[in-house]
């Protein structure tokens, strides 16, 4: 039930009827009993419009997503230093002023791959992409001190803007076009490569589409991640998993960022039990979404 305490929240993007971040956020607060209620506000145009207007109704925060991540830079009052690294916020907390951006999607990124048992300290790091999604990948990686980075991504142009924006920062970086890769798989230098894939080759309902076909891509991996989660199991994870190689989905961090973000809402401390809880329910609302 809403009243007048109840504290509103909400995920603004375009589109957001797919969201599983209301699901998400309600779970959390029935489970921690908080007053708020979150909900999905498809805002086609007009950010800017959107974040002032939702000040004055006094909402209390956002989850910003695809795409509008690098545009309310140029919006929000305050931003977070990690998020101002990145130049991408997914996080609103309202203030006196305005509201701070933060960018959780690199804590649940994190979280992801440690809570599985892997690692990427000194680890030669494979970066498929170079979109949004990869840009957090990659400062995780330096932060986590990664001893190489390749980015591979179809726009090499792209490619190199990226390792532009931390060579000063990180030098063991370079850029090869997928392409190319494709043409010459011993192009990469090392064999026990740890694996972003950022991409959406392979997300439903294109399941059976994966962004490298040839297994000595593989042989050279030892481990790593697909950002995608629908399907729980991509045609990349299979490919990973065909060659003796560990590769989890992407579920935990869209779990573990939301978790993130909800903990700095309400200053508490969510419990394992009740992230397990919230990781049944998604899953449930995931396989029946794929039929």
């Amino acid at each position: 039930m809403i009243n007048a305490g109840t504290k509103i929240y909400g995920i603004i993007g375009n589109p957001v009827s797919h969201s599983l971040s209301p699901l998400l956020q309600n779970t959390l607060a029935n489970e921690m009993n908080i007053d708020m209620k979150y909900m999905a506000f498809h805002v086609k145009e007009n950010i800017e419009d959107a974040i002032k207007g939702a000040f004055f109704l006094d909402i209390k925060g956002f989850n910003i997503t695809v795409p509008y991540k690098r545009d309310v830079l140029s919006i929000v009052d305050e931003i977070d230093e990690r998020a101002k690294k990145i130049g991408a916020i997914n996080t609103l907390v309202k203030t006196s002023k305005g509201y701070r951006g933060y960018n959780t999607d690199i804590i649940g990124l994190c979280k992801c791959i440690k809570n599985n048992g892997l690692s990427i300290k000194d680890r030669d790091i494979i970066l498929l992409g170079a979109g949004g999604a990869a840009k957090a990948a990659l400062y995780l990686a330096i932060e986590e001190g990664a001893r190489s980075i390749t980015i591979v991504n179809r726009n090499i142009k792209r490619a190199e803007e990226l390792k532009a924006e931390i060579f000063n920062s990180f030098k063991n970086i370079s850029t090869i076009s997928l392409d190319d890769l494709k043409k010459n798989i011993d192009i990469l230098e090392y064999k026990d490569y740890f694996v972003f894939q950022t991409t959406d080759v392979g997300m439903f309902p294109n399941i059976n589409s994966c962004i490298i076909d040839d297994n000595e891509f593989y042989k050279k991996c030892d481990s790593g991640i697909d950002l995608i989660y629908t399907p729980f199991e991509t045609a990349f994870i299979k490919k990973m998993k065909e060659n003796g190689k560990i590769c989890i989905n992407g579920l935990d961090m869209l779990i573990l960022q939301g978790v993130e973000s909800f903990e700095i809402w309400n200053d508490v401390k969510v419990s394992e039990d009740i992230i397990k809880k919230v990781k049944v329910l998604l899953t449930e609302k995931l396989r029946e979404r794929m039929g």
